[in-house]
């Protein structure tokens, strides 16, 4: 070979080199990968209980009428536009032009067959809290493009319901939900890889703004060290959740990564099974809340992260009171209590513990608090899909620990049948006025007085409330810093 034709093959050779490492780049700078440490047990967000479904799924996938913001106002979503009647009792929605998956548009029949399956007391295909959410609506119907939901009393929460799961609009007579994800949101589900990872695409014709990143992968880990782990190595690009809080300074001091801190409305619950001996009993429930010191319980299970609140509302919203004095940390008044109610020393009792961190870093600790005022405690390991069959749907435990996320919420104390079984007729009837009501003050005085029964009946102990911890490496931007809703909304995730 000539010189000069050795140089020019030498210069197409670096031509080459620098094109393929100029696309790897520009490939790798449109893929986000995210960390987290639930998976989703199944696709279906109507049918199957569980937090890890919508917050892929949610507002990325599916989409509902309506949307709720990270201030956590609401806004248009499929809908263009709504109405809603003087009464509170007629809502109207313009459809906007907008195209499923597959390729098919989006019509009023598809959002009528949607939100009708929310109206089957009897449905089994849907999960009841939705049903219960939804049974204020005695109608769905359609004219043209405008679909009306018609109500049988005034729904406070109505709106705020139809921005999550039980809003999703679906292409109709849709049947395959668990294995399959056809929506209208701005992500197209194209791959789930079981036990590993679930990978978004972005949806090219979609109705808005086009999604930032071309491809997002959820990719899911066993337990808190892998995923910060992998943080730290720079196998992902964002943890969404900080899982060990004592770990933060260790990422603080790396100049390639920051911490980002927010707010949800996570209250860490531990549930009591009100059915059931002897937290049938309020003096019980009550003993078990005050033998809990939770400024302590929150240094050891999360780093001093974390906000007491004493009953089942977060600081942000309006009928928030501090009700952390109904049942304070009172190890003596907790035994007395006990003997009050005929609890005899030793009695056993099961604590149920899912594998998420801040259920296991609390369980050692509350079982050792129970064990000073009499209890005898198993510490139980579930899986998710136990602790869905059996604690969630079948309610059969003593004790649990889980993080409730969903924003006003208080609802679900007032089902008998929800896996507390706490069974109130005046808190129901609180949260019913308050869903009715025809001022914000009236809603907020209704739901402040449904706070307190829940403190002084001791439904559950609240142990803290969870704050929204994140970290990404420094060229992530768009991360939506709150959690206002079940969604962990990706379309605004960018390189910069």
């Amino acid at each position: 070979m000539t010189r000069r034709r050795h140089a020019l093959a030498l210069v197409s050779a670096l031509l080459a080199a620098v094109a393929f490492n100029a696309c790897a780049a520009t490939n790798q700078a449109e893929v986000v990968t995210l960390g987290f440490t639930l998976e989703p047990t199944s696709l279906d967000i109507s049918g199957t209980a569980g937090q890890a479904i919508p917050q892929v799924l949610l507002e990325n996938v599916y989409e509902g009428l309506v949307r709720v913001n990270d201030d956590g106002t609401i806004e248009p979503s499929l809908a263009e536009s709504f109405t809603v009647s003087d009464d509170g009792l007629t809502y109207s929605f313009t459809l906007r032009d907008a195209k499923f998956h597959n390729g098919e548009s989006v019509t009023a029949d598809d959002v009528v067959w949607s939100l009708t399956r929310l109206l089957d007391d009897d449905s089994t295909v849907v999960l009841p809290t939705q049903v219960a959410q939804f049974a204020r609506v005695t109608e769905v119907s359609a004219e043209g493009n405008v679909v009306t939901l018609t109500l049988s009393e005034r729904d406070n929460d109505l709106l705020y319901n139809l921005t999550q799961r039980g809003g999703v609009i679906f292409q109709k007579e849709s049947t395959d939900f668990a294995n399959t994800a056809i929506g209208t949101g701005p992500f197209t589900l194209a791959k789930w890889d079981k036990g590993n990872s679930i990978t978004l695409e972005r949806f090219e014709q979609y109705w808005g703004r086009r999604a930032d990143t071309r491809t997002v992968v959820f990719r899911y880990f066993a337990d808190a060290t892998a995923l910060s782990n992998a943080m730290l190595a720079g196998d992902i690009d964002v943890m969404t959740t900080v899982q060990s809080p004592e770990s933060l300074e260790v990422f603080e001091n790396r100049d390639d990564l920051k911490v980002l801190s927010g707010s949800t409305n996570c209250e860490v619950t531990l549930g009591m099974n009100n059915s059931r001996a002897p937290f049938n009993d309020v003096k019980v429930r009550t003993a078990v809340r005050q033998a809990i010191d939770k400024q302590a319980l929150i240094d050891t299970a999360w780093a001093g992260y974390g906000t007491e609140i004493g009953s089942f509302v977060p600081p942000t919203d309006p009928w928030f009171e501090d009700l952390t004095d109904v049942a304070p940390y009172d190890v003596s008044a907790a035994r007395e209590a006990l003997v009050a109610a005929g609890v005899d020393a030793g009695t056993p009792i099961s604590l149920d513990v899912p594998p998420i961190n801040y259920a296991t870093n609390s369980s050692e600790f509350i079982a050792a608090a129970l064990g000073q005022v009499g209890f005898d405690v198993t510490i139980t390991p579930v899986t998710w899909e136990e602790w869905l069959d059996r604690v969630f749907t079948k309610a059969d435990y003593d004790l649990t620990i889980v993080c409730h996320i969903e924003r006003n919420d208080m609802a679900i104390y007032a089902n008998p049948d929800y896996y507390f079984r706490f069974d109130n007729a005046e808190y129901q009837g609180l949260v019913s006025a308050a869903g009715t009501a025809a001022t914000p003050k009236e809603r907020t005085d209704n739901l402040r007085k449904a706070a307190r029964i829940l403190s002084e009946q001791s439904a559950s102990d609240w142990l803290w409330l969870m704050p929204s911890l994140q970290v990404a490496k420094r060229d992530v931007a768009g991360l939506m810093k709150n959690s206002v809703g079940d969604s962990y909304y990706v379309a605004r995730i960018e390189r910069v």
